[in-house]
């Protein structure tokens, strides 16, 4: 899946068939440095961290932008929809 968004220099991606380490719906925050897994709809800290979290989350709560999360996990991984506010 591309970039979803930039927030810095952090980049915000959701992966296809990505059910298997996590199980559950997320998305992905990397850094260069580092990494952090955000549960859907919840937009709670599953593994990792990143300095931005703050930004990360102020971003994902926007209403438009979760349900752009939530819409591309649930295109990318349908065996595992996700569950909508």
């Amino acid at each position: 899946m591309p970039r979803m968004a930039t927030i810095g220099s952090t980049q915000i991606r959701v992966y296809p068939d990505d059910t298997t380490k996590h199980k559950r719906p997320h998305f992905h925050a990397a850094s260069p440095d580092s990494d952090v897994v955000i549960g859907l709809p919840e937009l709670d800290v599953i593994a990792g961290s990143v300095r931005n979290l703050h930004d990360v989350i102020a971003w994902a709560i926007v209403p438009h932008n979760l349900v752009k999360l939530l819409d591309a996990w649930d295109l990318g991984n349908p065996t595992m929809p996700t569950k909508r506010p």
